[in-house]
């Protein structure tokens, strides 16, 4: 399958996927059959985290002027399945439904949002990418507050970002873990998942304007105040995403255990620390929110402890 293309901007703003760090590179998950840990679906591509079960990210190409596919289909991917021992590289469907009456908070969370990569050449190649958007190696557990209002603000505002040229736009996004993460574990018998406290996004785009490739950052907490309730972000007026939630590189870097190429940090106007160019553009340096680990029905946590 014809995964994230580096090139898909243009050869002149080609952008190369993140690098795993040497510390985490046990972690990486080699596919079934494969030499590399590149998992390609239409579209998009994705490396995963053998450890959490979940992605170290997901790279796409969107193409917002002509989404048309539909579908979906939540599925395994069988390359992460190893029939010797039988373990399973992904978080499967048993960890997002619900049990024994028992309500499951959270959302089959899409990493790249299935609008972004439900394009193709006919309406065949458009439905089948967005079919292949519902592998669960795309997904990652996200509390439904947090799932339909912040990360899907955040979505939205990226699909209608009017700076971009042509609506072609390459996006990565990813959990990020840390300390404080959750665990949620639908039964005894089953091993516990890891709730992300925050999500990372970053885009890349050629600027109407400029005519020169840009990029944006971004780190949306899923804390306490995120779960909270809905309609705190999305469809508030007044309210920008864009602004809310931008990050320097270098602090997702930090957080991630990722390497980003240069391209990354020369286009994106946010820096790690306050410079002439943040204050000038009345960008804000991020705050990192303390993610709460209280355990009760406000963090929506667990079925069995």
């Amino acid at each position: 399958m014809s995964g994230y293309n580096p090139e898909y901007l243009g050869s002149d703003f080609k952008f190369d996927l993140p690098i795993i760090t040497p510390e985490k590179e046990s972690d990486i998950v080699i596919p079934a059959g494969s030499d590399t840990p590149i998992l390609n679906y239409l579209n998009y591509s994705v490396i995963m985290n053998q450890d959490t079960r979940q992605a170290f990210f997901s790279s796409a190409n969107a193409d917002f002027s002509n989404n048309t596919g539909s579908g979906r289909n939540f599925r395994v991917d069988s390359r992460l399945l190893d029939r010797e021992t039988g373990e399973n590289f992904q978080l499967d469907n048993i960890y997002y439904k619900d049990l024994n009456g028992v309500e499951n908070p959270y959302d089959r969370g899409h990493i790249t949002r299935r609008d972004a990569i439900s394009w193709g050449e006919d309406k065949k190649a458009a439905n089948k990418a967005s079919r292949d958007s519902c592998y669960f190696t795309n997904v990652s557990l996200q509390h439904k507050n947090f799932n339909q209002d912040e990360w899907r603000a955040l979505e939205n505002a990226v699909e209608k970002n009017n700076q971009d040229l042509n609506n072609r736009v390459n996006i990565f996004s990813g959990p990020i873990f840390s300390d404080t993460d959750r665990f949620i574990t639908p039964t005894r018998t089953l091993k516990p998942a890891r709730v992300p406290s925050s999500f990372w996004k970053i885009i890349a785009y050629i600027g109407k304007d400029s005519g020169k490739l840009e990029v944006n950052a971004f780190i949306v907490n899923q804390d306490r105040e995120a779960i909270k309730r809905l309609r705190q972000v999305f469809g508030k007026k007044g309210l920008y995403p864009f602004k809310m939630y931008q990050s320097s590189t270098t602090l997702i870097e930090r957080l991630t255990g990722l390497e980003f190429p240069d391209v990354a940090f020369e286009n994106n106007p946010l820096f790690f620390f306050e410079s002439d160019d943040t204050i000038a553009r009345n960008i804000e340096s991020p705050q990192l929110i303390e993610v709460s680990t209280k355990q009760g029905v406000d963090c929506g946590i667990c079925f069995a402890q």
